[in-house]
């Protein structure tokens, strides 16, 4: 993908790099690659060998990984990617609105957004406030897997794995949000490193309550200890009770930590408890509040009762700090009368909850890890990708892998833990198409198939150097066949225009250098939420069985010829591709997609059973009658048996 930041050399030691801490950016001048046509690099890949990959060997592939994909594949929503955002200067909400508003679920860094943390944390923050999701791309891990050999202390400028994986956690926990609703229960995966406390948002005016809640605290303390913190009477972060169910008690035994933080200054006592926390075991907490009295019961057990005058009032919540986390659920709050005042399963989010600052950005939904890899990069590029799902397993650990890659598709998708197999490659070229772009696909296809992958690409939204500014069919085009193939992600590269400086003269993208919106723009915006948007949340379930060629004699490379099945029998007519799919019943669908992105096509397709075709701009299914359609430059049509 390009324009990339190619940061020089700089030689730097070991020695020399961790007594600078791992703080460094290169600041090296971009040197974009053109990622247009790519020599083919494998033999030819069809339908036959994908024929025998299902749903269920793709569900069973993603069931043994350590991610769940985080939110781009789990919203619901056909995810909608952008590459090249706007500057930071231009990182505002209106402007990350506008990305929304053109039907955009996500963003990709660069264009200087990650050239700073505190740029990158920036542009989190303002994606939180417009709806959209980031992929993060980390400057301090991009320079480390870019310039740092690791686990070989022959070589130079060496990191061990162990330092690996503490940079990457390092980076992660700066971006993911620490509450978390799992599975119906709230996780709390770290805090500050004085606690970070969040509390009910209407509790303000509680005084007299009980506090009542179930909670496992997890082994994730520094050394190996549990505790699980909740917060009472809570002024501020700063100014509350927090009472802690600890492993950190003597011989090993539980404890009840009693903390009064006074302007962050906290006051500790301590009850012995007479058992051990058992790991996966929840426990049933009541604090109750009456006056100055403070009583605490474990499992029913009452196990303290203190006297304390300093908060009379304020809401409840959860406190952890540092590595500390801990799942709560059940929440029920009482008034003294019994009346209940808050109650919460965390089944609909963490809406009713004021989250601790520093807890993280909704925005993040996942690691941008690294940018068109080698084939000899691919085993270090396994290792990060590992230690991010270990650091935060609900997000996208991501590598876009070089157009042409060949047989180091199957090797990404077989050895990186990633949900997803993303590519990029460029066919609106000054003088045609790169025909070659259907190889390439192909080649993703098997290996995403092969391995329970989702294939993602990047279409051309921008022109450069030999490659002509798409038109509205073009991008369309791109789409169309790409969805053919099975893609299940679509990525714009660009959305603002790279500053002619970075070389390979681009033109125009979505927006201008200068920020004026383009017809691109508007041309996105339409397919986006009309088409793709609809259309691919439909295809989000299907998996795809063949991609095959219509209406010319000797298709090219990547490209079956057509063969019949149950619910498309015969073509006649102008050239059409035809992704065929089945559903999680089996259910036959097929794309038919226009060949051609500059002419329409009129086709006649003999459908043996009663089918019908997808309306994307009204979002229903409705009897396709005799099989006759017409596409528009670039257009398709999604048929399945009724």
């Amino acid at each position: 993908m390009t324009p990339q930041h190619d940061e020089p050399d700089n030689g730097l030691s070991r020695k020399s790099f961790l007594a600078l801490g791992g703080a460094l950016v290169a600041a090296g001048v971009a040197n974009p690659f053109g990622g247009g046509a790519a020599s083919a690099a494998t033999a030819k890949t069809g339908a036959a060998a994908a024929a025998t990959t299902t749903a269920a060997a793709a569900a069973a592939a993603a069931a043994a990984s350590a991610t769940t994909g985080g939110p781009l594949m789990n919203d619901g929503r056909f995810p909608i990617g952008l590459f090249w955002p706007p500057p930071p200067t231009q990182t505002t909400v209106a402007r990350y609105r506008e990305i929304a508003e053109a039907g955009f679920t996500y963003v990709h860094g660069g264009n200087y957004s990650n050239s700073d943390v505190q740029i990158t944390t920036h542009m989190l923050r303002i994606a939180d406030e417009a709806g959209l999701k980031v992929l993060v791309e980390d400057p301090d891990i991009k320079w480390l897997l870019k310039n740092m050999n690791v686990g070989d202390p022959a070589a130079p400028n060496t990191i061990s794995e162990a330092e690996l994986r503490q940079r990457i956690t390092a980076a992660v926990n700066r971006y993911a949000p620490s509450w978390r609703a799992v599975g119906g229960r709230l996780h709390i995966s770290s805090g500050s490193g004085d606690g970070s406390i969040g509390w009910v948002a209407d509790g303000a005016s509680w005084s007299d309550y009980t506090f009542a809640f179930d909670t496992e605290p997890l082994r994730t303390g520094a050394g190996g200890y549990a505790q699980a913190g909740w917060a009472f009477r809570i002024q501020d972060e700063r100014n509350a009770y927090v009472w802690l169910l600890s492993t950190q008690g003597s011989d090993g035994k539980a404890v009840l930590k009693k903390a009064v933080f006074v302007n962050g200054n906290p006051t500790v006592t301590q009850v012995s408890l007479p058992y051990q926390l058992e790991p996966g075991k929840t426990h049933h907490v009541e604090t109750t509040l009456s006056g100055a009295t403070i009583t605490t019961r474990i499992d029913g057990v009452l196990v303290d009762t203190t006297t304390d005058t300093r908060f009379t009032s304020g809401s409840a919540g959860f406190r952890e700090a540092g590595p500390e986390s801990a799942y709560f659920d059940n929440v029920v709050i009482t008034g003294a009368g019994g009346a209940e005042l808050f109650s919460e399963t965390f089944d609909e989010g963490l809406s009713a909850w004021r989250l601790p600052s520093g807890s993280g950005y909704a925005s993040f939904a996942g690691m941008h890890l690294y940018d068109e890899p080698s084939v000899g990069q691919l085993p270090l590029m396994a290792k990060a990708v590992a230690m991010a799902n270990e650091a935060y397993p609900d997000a996208l650990s991501y590598v876009n892998m070089l157009p042409g890659f060949g047989a180091g598709y199957e090797q990404a998708a077989r050895d990186l833990d990633s949900p997803v197999l993303s590519f990029d490659r460029y066919p609106i070229l000054a003088s045609g198409e790169d025909l070659g772009y259907f190889e390439n696909w192909a080649q993703v296809r098997a290996a995403a198939l092969k391995h329970g992958r989702d294939s993602w690409v990047y279409i051309q939204s921008v022109g450069y150097a030999n490659h002509a500014i798409p038109t509205k069919a073009d991008i369309l085009w791109q789409i169309s066949i790409s969805l053919a193939y099975g893609c299940k992600g679509i990525q714009y590269f660009t959305y603002w225009t790279p500053d002619p400086a970075r070389g390979e003269a681009f033109t125009t993208g979505l927006i201008t250098v200068e920020g004026k919106r383009t017809p691109l723009y508007r041309y996105s915006k339409d397919i986006n939420r009309d088409v793709l948007a609809p259309l691919g949340k439909q295809m989000l379930g299907l998996t795809s069985t063949a991609v095959q060629l219509a209406g010319v004699a000797a298709p090219p490379a990547g490209l079956d010829p057509f063969a019949a099945d149950g619910l498309v029998s015969a073509v006649s007519g102008d050239p059409v591709v035809l992704g065929r799919f089945v559903d999680g019943d089996d259910r036959l669908h097929t794309l038919v997609a226009n060949y051609s992105r500059h002419e329409r096509a009129r086709v006649r397709l003999t459908l043996p059973a009663p089918a019908e075709a997808y309306d994307p701009r009204r979002d229903r299914w409705e009897r396709e009658r005799d099989g006759a359609l017409t596409l528009d430059a670039g257009e398709s049509v999604l048929l399945r048996a009724r």
